[in-house]
């Protein structure tokens, strides 16, 4: 699997893996950088906070810093490009473009499908980006570069405005109601589980929030509350060895015993039943 990277400032700025039958991306995992996947061949599905999405042959799909992947499946003979950009790059190429209506549409369809002919020109984007990168005695390489990211990453957005953009005017009023609670909760559920707080902090009654999520998937505001306090527990849980107390305290629950019942009623089994299905599938016991 070849690797390109560019560095700037003595940092690793941006990296590409060439996806062949494989993807440098591990389950599960909070993104700390910008990351963008074109698959040219194959199948993958990814849970993207609580958001699956299948990606089919000639797609793209954006993941945001902060988002946290909680699944990847990947089929056989899969081939494509996974890019990464470090947060400051994220930032600067973003200046260049940002359209608030973009932004929104980036974050409400992140996954893309495109024609042969549209996928060839951007499959082209990549492999002219990679040969700048290789090119280390270009004098205008960092410029030439981000020039090429910026062109990709617009072609992508034209395509996303042109099939999105025809949303009626309550249909966006109540997405981006929808984004803005999606975005707090994923800020805030560690501290805050009271789907009044969030009301508040919208300007909005607690009856229309859950009105429009409910309309939305058939829950409730209370569920994507509780399901992204779940999602931080099992992240904590897999990823550090903080005992159940402690995990207890950082999401913000009196004690542990409530919030081993609060697990228990969403997940179906106790903190302790998780922890030790983790240990038992890395072939160890708990202590």
């Amino acid at each position: 699997m070849g690797t390109y990277t560019f560095r700037e400032y003595g940092q690793d700025r941006i990296k590409i893996y060439e996806i062949n039958g494989e993807i440098n991306l591990k389950a599960p995992i909070r993104a700390h950088n910008y990351h963008l996947i074109l698959l040219t061949s194959g199948e993958i599905t990814v849970d993207i906070n609580f958001r699956v999405f299948e990606m089919k042959p000639h797609s793209t799909l954006h993941i945001s810093s902060g988002e946290i992947i909680k699944q990847l499946y990947v089929s056989k003979e899969i081939y494509g490009f996974h890019i990464v950009f470090s947060p400051g790059f994220q930032t600067e190429i973003r200046t260049t473009r940002k359209s608030p209506i973009s932004i929104q549409l980036k974050k409400e369809f992140p996954y893309q499908e495109f024609s042969d002919t549209e996928y060839s020109f951007l499959e082209s984007s990549v492999f002219k980006l990679i040969r700048y990168i290789k090119d280390t005695g270009h004098h205008y390489q960092p410029i030439v570069i981000k020039n090429e990211v910026h062109n990709l990453l617009l072609d992508i957005s034209d395509k996303r405005r042109k099939e999105h953009t025809g949303l009626n005017t309550n249909a966006g009023h109540q997405e981006m109601i929808r984004e803005r609670f999606r975005n707090l909760v994923e800020g805030n559920s560690d501290r805050q589980h009271n789907v009044n707080w969030y009301a508040e902090a919208m300007r909005i009654s607690p009856d229309y929030l859950s009105k429009i999520i409910r309309e939305y998937d058939g829950t409730s505001a209370r569920v994507w509350i509780n399901r992204a306090i779940i999602r931080k527990a099992e992240f904590l849980m897999r990823q550090s060895d903080l005992t159940l107390k402690e995990i207890s305290s950082r999401l913000n629950f009196p004690d542990q015993s409530g919030f081993g019942r609060f697990f228990k009623s969403n997940t179906g089994k106790s903190p302790k039943e998780f922890r030790q299905e983790l240990y038992d599938q890395e072939g160890s016991s708990l202590p």
